[in-house]
Parts: structure tokens; sequence; C-alpha cells
């Protein structure tokens, strides 16, 4: 299981990252951009979901649609409008330690599974796993207007980030 200090340190990560996207998404900031996120743990703890989510995604039995869903799931979690959510109450975000305990727990639960569904020769299926959500998370975060090497970037990041969670 992913410890507290991993959790913590994969967030910190993960919000500089994802924080990093914010000149490319918010209207009126073509360029530059503050490092408001680097150590907001609720912010990386959204970031490291939505990867971990794409995970799940990944497995035979997980959730469908999370492909078309990660862009707005990324948009919610830096602040921005969500296209179709307008008037509605945004989302709850844990914060603090809450945050990161989601995301040991979410992480836990796909450790489990994947362990449950083991067998001889599905080693590394974790490490496969990652490197697909993070192609994944390119393609959203171009169709989303984020230029390559920035999507490019900010997906290993959080990839890197996420697979940090189980040692990889």
């Amino acid at each position: 299981m992913p410890t507290e200090h991993a959790c913590q340190s994969a967030a910190e990560i993960a919000a500089e990252h994802l924080d990093s996207l914010r000149p490319f998404l918010q209207s009126g900031h073509p360029h530059g951009g503050g490092r408001g996120g680097v150590g907001d743990w609720p912010l990386g703890a959204s970031a490291l979901l939505v990867v971990l989510a794409g995970l799940q995604a990944d497995r035979p039995d997980g959730p469908p649609l999370w492909d078309a869903q990660a862009g707005d799931r990324i948009r919610e979690a830096l602040g921005l409008p969500v296209a179709g959510a307008e008037g509605l109450p945004p989302r709850r975000r844990p914060r603090g330690w809450e945050a990161l305990a989601v995301v040991q727990h979410t992480a836990q639960e796909l450790l489990t599974g994947l362990a449950a569904d083991s067998g001889p020769g599905r080693s590394g299926e974790l490490s496969g796993q990652l490197a697909r959500v993070e192609g994944a998370l390119v393609v959203t975060l171009r169709r989303m207007g984020v230029p390559a090497e920035a999507s490019t970037r900010c997906a290993a990041g959080l990839a890197e980030a996420t697979g940090s969670l189980f040692g990889l």
C-alpha cells in the first residue's frame, strides 16, 4: 500500500504538473502562469485521481468512458469552468490529509484488483496500463487545446507521479 509520505510526494509533483496547464486553459492567459498549485495537495490529489481512474478504466471490469470525462475532471481540478456544468454546484474537493487518504485508498483498491487478477506472465501489467493512460492523457490534453510539448510533459509528469505510488 502506498504510504502517506508517498501520497504526499506524488500529490506535490502532480500539482506542479497540472498547474502548468493553467496558462493554456484559462481564458485571457495565453502565456506565462503562476506556480500557485505547487504544494497544493488537493490539486495534486485530484490529478492523481484522474490518472488512477484511468488505470481502473483500463481494466476489463473498469468504468467506461474515462477518456471522455478526463478533460472535464482536469478542468474541474483546476477550478476552471466545465462545459455543460454551468449553474451546477461545484463538486466538493477533499482537503489536506483527506485528499491524500482518498488517493491512498484508491491506489490500494487498484493494487488489490490487480493482485486478484494476476496470473503467470502478467508482470509489468501496471506499468503497461500506466503507459496507455499517459498516452490517452496526451490526446485528451491536445483536444483541450494544450500544445503538444506541454501536453506530453504534463501527461508524463502525472504518470510518473502516479507510478511513484506503486514504486514504478
